[in-house]
């Protein structure tokens, strides 16, 4: 059976071949990130943030093991601030793009708002307080979901 090429956003759908033509788009088949790579890009974004805080600390003139009590609530809201925005507006995060992976709504659509601020404070939140098995969900899930993607309905794909 051949498949339904998947046209412009403004060009109209038409079948091809013996396709029966239904008027949607149909699904492009998914390469889902597994748990090691998902971990490696978590690192990298770990990394990059600790070398912002770093510089930052200096600047401030803070103790780099201890900063003040104002100066981790920043970094805290910072580090969420980053994961959503970049989440939302990319896709990815800096790990995820030099891992290849990106955050996707299952239904297709572009991230929105609720779905990842759902996805990255609530849902992360879960699946790190039950001893991080819904983190390790990605592991064994037959589509790589971890749990706060099953609460916002989202996947995370090879790109």
């Amino acid at each position: 059976m051949q498949a339904m090429e998947r046209p412009n956003d403004n060009e109209p759908l038409a079948p091809m071949g013996n396709v029966p033509f239904t008027g949607m788009r149909p699904a492009v088949e998914q390469r889902y990130a597994g748990f090691w790579i998902r971990f490696a890009a978590l690192i990298l974004d770990v990394i990059a943030l600790q070398i912002v805080f770093i510089v930052m600390n200096l600047l401030l003139g803070e103790d780099l093991l201890e900063p003040s009590t104002g100066v981790s609530l920043f970094q805290s809201l910072l580090s969420l601030v980053y994961y959503i925005v970049m989440t939302v507006v990319y896709g990815q995060t800096v790990g995820k793009m030099a891992t290849g992976i990106k955050v996707v709504r299952a239904d297709g659509g572009a991230n929105t708002w609720g779905s990842i601020i759902l996805r990255e404070l609530p849902g992360k939140l879960v699946s790190s307080i039950i001893l991080c098995i819904g983190y390790m969900m990605a592991g064994w899930d037959r589509e790589k979901r971890a749990l706060h993607d099953r609460m916002a309905s989202t996947r995370v794909v090879k790109i």
